[in-house]
């Protein structure tokens, strides 16, 4: 393998969508140059574990800038002598243009009405990576490391729970604040927010950061809404009667009693 004395990533590979990117090369010399790009950091691993990172900048490999690798790094005298690590480039921007959405409906009882609902829901979030470490110790070892990743592939390791997660989370606030499926759409800035609180500790475990999170909207069927227009339409009906009826029984007070 040939000794690298120059390392640099364009992060450009798959546009903007790239999340980490494995430098192709193992074998380096002291006094490498490492060219990390705005808006990127390098992290060096070894031994599959990350030991040191570097921000946007050129800097030149050697014991004195990376004091954590000068223990488990073997540079012989004169430092000419290669030694061997991987270099991870990390997009370190945020994405914020993700979708999510309930392939399968939210299935549960309007808590005003009591009719059953079959609730979808859709909308948009964001993430970045926030520990490094963490992020590169808990997922890129399960991944092909001669990849690029990018965030579409990252999503499809969390598709299943932030999809379960979001169905529990917007049933859940639901029916504990009592709203009912007219007032959903007034309620929806409260349900972002609660789903982002909750939701962030799923990613946080793996070193990711989750900075927005909106629910775009919440619908249900036409024939449910219809359950809910009769069930209107009934009460509607019934203080009309009932109206009448005082109406009418006032009359008769009148007639009977003066009164």
């Amino acid at each position: 393998m040939a000794i690298l004395d120059r390392i640099k990533f364009e992060g450009m590979l798959n546009g903007r969508d790239w999340l980490v990117y494995r430098y192709p090369g193992e074998e380096f010399v002291a006094g490498t140059q490492l060219i990390v790009g705005e808006g990127q950091v390098a992290v060096f691993v070894k031994g599959g574990q990350a030991q040191d990172y570097f921000t946007a900048g050129t800097h030149t490999l050697s014991t004195s800038n990376i004091p954590l690798l000068q223990g488990i790094i073997n540079i012989p005298f004169g430092g000419k002598t290669p030694y061997t690590a991987e270099i991870y480039f990390i997009n370190k921007t945020s994405k914020l243009d993700m979708n999510w959405g309930t392939v399968d409906p939210i299935q549960l009882v309007d808590p005003k009405y009591n009719i059953k609902l079959r609730i979808r829901a859709f909308g948009q979030f964001g993430m970045k990576v926030d520990d490094y470490r963490v992020f590169l110790t808990e997922l890129i070892g399960s991944m092909n490391p001669l990849e690029v990743v990018n965030y579409s592939k990252m999503l499809n390791y969390f598709k299943g729970v932030l999809v379960m997660k979001t169905k529990s989370l917007i049933a859940q606030a639901i029916i504990n604040n009592k709203v009912s499926a007219l007032e959903i759409s007034a309620s929806i800035d409260e349900i972002s927010k609660f789903c982002m609180t909750e939701i962030s500790n799923e990613f946080n475990r793996f070193g990711l950061k989750v900075v927005n999170f909106y629910v775009q909207s919440i619908n249900f069927p036409d024939e449910d809404f219809e359950e809910i227009n009769k069930i209107l339409r009934d009460k509607a009906s019934f203080d009309i009667i009932g109206d009448q009826r005082a109406e009418f029984l006032y009359i008769i007070s009148e007639v009977l009693y003066g009164k």
